[in-house]
């Protein structure tokens, strides 16, 4: 691979059999999850933290989505946020985003393109 900055996160095939993905990783040397998911054949990555009580996204039940599938939703209480950007919909935190984490997809593998981010190796190939 030509750019030694890009860590592979998982490939447009894995994403599309799956609702979400989540993985270990290290953001600004602190150990947290990642979460990447395709909203309108698109992939985004944020860390998979919700600002409200720093709570994974999907800490109550495995899902990331409203029951209309057009917002991110915290399975704690229930904030909901853009999925394109982030930004929270929800009174309490309206406005406020999670963290993005940029991605970039070169030959149908999508890699992490953030030089604040390294993977943890034990938990993923």
């Amino acid at each position: 691979m030509a750019n030694e900055k890009l860590k592979k996160a998982c490939t447009r095939q894995e994403l599309e059999n799956i609702s979400y993905l989540t993985i270990a990783i290290r953001y600004k040397k602190q150990p947290v999850s990642a979460i990447i998911f395709l909203f309108e054949n698109i992939a985004y990555a944020y860390i998979n933290v919700c600002m409200h009580m720093q709570r994974l996204l999907n800490c109550e039940r495995d899902a990331i989505f409203d029951e209309t599938g057009k917002y991110l939703r915290c399975s704690m209480h229930g904030f909901v946020f853009d999925p394109k950007t982030g930004e929270c919909q929800s009174p309490v935190c309206f406005g406020q985003r999670l963290q993005t984490l940029r991605l970039q997809e070169l030959e149908g593998v999508f890699y992490f393109a953030e030089k604040h981010l390294t993977l943890n190796e034990d938990d993923h190939d």
